[in-house]
């Protein structure tokens, strides 16, 4: 028999070794590539899911109004690029679809959509889109009707607006002008908080302020182009037939009581006049209401820059652009003087102060220990002066808790 060399033999080992190796490696690269095609497609899918949720979702709209033309103009909550293509849909009264109405249009402005009003129908709530298609994320608003409205007032004056407007500065801004028979004001806040909500809140019920709030999402430290363009569009929107002339005043401004000009504000035939304001330094300010005497002493430490600056006052329907809203400073000196603040109007501040914002606690004792005895102390939401009288509060309390238990037991 022959006998086989050793290269012989390791081939014939080597040669089924290499096969198998070659046969995994196709296996491997085989389901390698059918993994990165199903990764491409899941990633397709979720872009599609993406793109499509984009597309209906809800363009968030701050108010609508039905002028007197054929459009109802919508003002957004965001900036937008001006032309760009959005879709408007249409409600009924009870909210419901109004079929075979929605319309594609382009942003007018860059907050402003012109919807055309839909034909043989009343549409009372509309909403805007990216898509055409019908989605529950569309939330519409109540178009607000202004077809032969009754001006109700003669100036809005359209306060610019702050990151954190303080109460104080509120109050002291809405009183001085009201004094000036200033009577109705636009706020736009962003993130207001719930200590200044309360004194707006007041000025709302008196029907002295229109207030529109804002979230910002993230943490702003200044007042964007954006925001100030969203705000000024929906003031002027909202003073648009409701009133008969608009400025635009920043919160440490003041208008100057100057008969001449205060007289044209309500003449008759007047679309367009000035009013001159000086501007406040406010060095310091309080964070919370602590007493009469601190109060009045802030109120006096305000003092105008020695400078005049004249504010425009027109007709809103005259303000077609952005740019029209200007102020025109005319400097003097530098210096700053003390005014001469009305004790009318640092009275009438602390009194709506005082009606808001002084309140002290309910204490324990002020309730009869009869009423103390049938619930827990903490229910009443009271509290203790001192130990002391916490300690003979709850010793009454308990007295009577036993006399009462004795009573129940002898009635039944």
């Amino acid at each position: 028999m022959r006998k086989l060399s050793v290269p012989y033999i390791s081939a014939f080992i080597l040669t089924p070794l290499i096969i198998i190796s070659l046969l995994w490696l196709l296996l491997i690269h085989s389901q390698q590539t059918d993994g990165i095609q199903v990764s491409l497609k899941a990633k397709k899918y979720y872009q599609e899911v993406m793109r499509s949720r984009a597309e209906e979702k809800n363009v968030a709209l701050l108010s609508a109004f039905d002028f007197e033309d054929s459009f109802i103009t919508a003002a957004t909550s965001k900036v937008l690029l001006k032309g760009s293509s959005v879709y408007c849909h249409y409600f009924d009264k009870n909210r419901r679809s109004i079929p075979d109405s929605s319309r594609q249009i382009s942003m007018f402005t860059e907050t402003i959509a012109r919807c055309p009003k839909p034909e043989n129908s009343d549409s009372r709530f509309i909403s805007l889109s990216y898509s055409f298609r019908k989605s529950p994320q569309l939330v519409p608003i109540p178009v607000q009707k202004r077809q032969f409205f009754e001006t109700k007032h003669d100036l809005t004056v359209c306060v610019e607006l702050e990151l954190e407007p303080n109460w104080l500065e509120i109050t002291a801004f809405i009183e001085y002008h009201q004094n000036l028979n200033i009577k109705f004001f636009h706020f736009t806040t962003i993130d207001l908080d719930a200590y200044t909500r309360r004194i707006l809140d007041d000025y709302i019920r008196l029907g002295v302020v229109k207030l529109t709030s804002l979230r910002s999402f993230r943490n702003l430290t200044t007042v964007t182009d954006d925001y100030k363009t969203i705000q000024r569009t929906n003031c002027l929107l909202q003073a648009r037939s409701d009133s008969k002339l608009v400025t635009f005043l920043r919160i440490n401004e003041r208008v100057v009581d100057i008969p001449f000009f205060l007289q044209n504000l309500r003449g008759d035939g007047v679309t367009e006049t000035r009013v001159v304001t000086k501007t406040l330094e406010m060095d310091s300010t309080l964070k919370r209401y602590k007493n009469e005497t601190e109060t009045r002493d802030i109120l006096g430490s305000f003092s105008y820059k020695r400078h005049v600056q004249f504010r425009k006052v027109t007709d809103p329907k005259n303000i077609q652009s952005m740019d029209q809203i200007s102020e025109d400073f005319v400097y003097k000196k530098a210096s700053i003087f003390t005014p001469s603040i009305p004790e009318s109007v640092t009275s009438s501040v602390l009194s709506r102060v005082k009606h808001n914002y002084d309140t002290r606690p309910i204490y324990c004792d002020e309730f009869d220990i009869e009423v103390l005895s049938w619930c827990p102390v903490n229910v009443y939401h009271c509290q203790f002066r001192d130990e002391k009288s916490k300690q003979i509060i709850l010793e009454k309390r308990e007295e009577a808790r036993k006399v009462r238990y004795k009573q129940e037991t002898i009635r039944w």
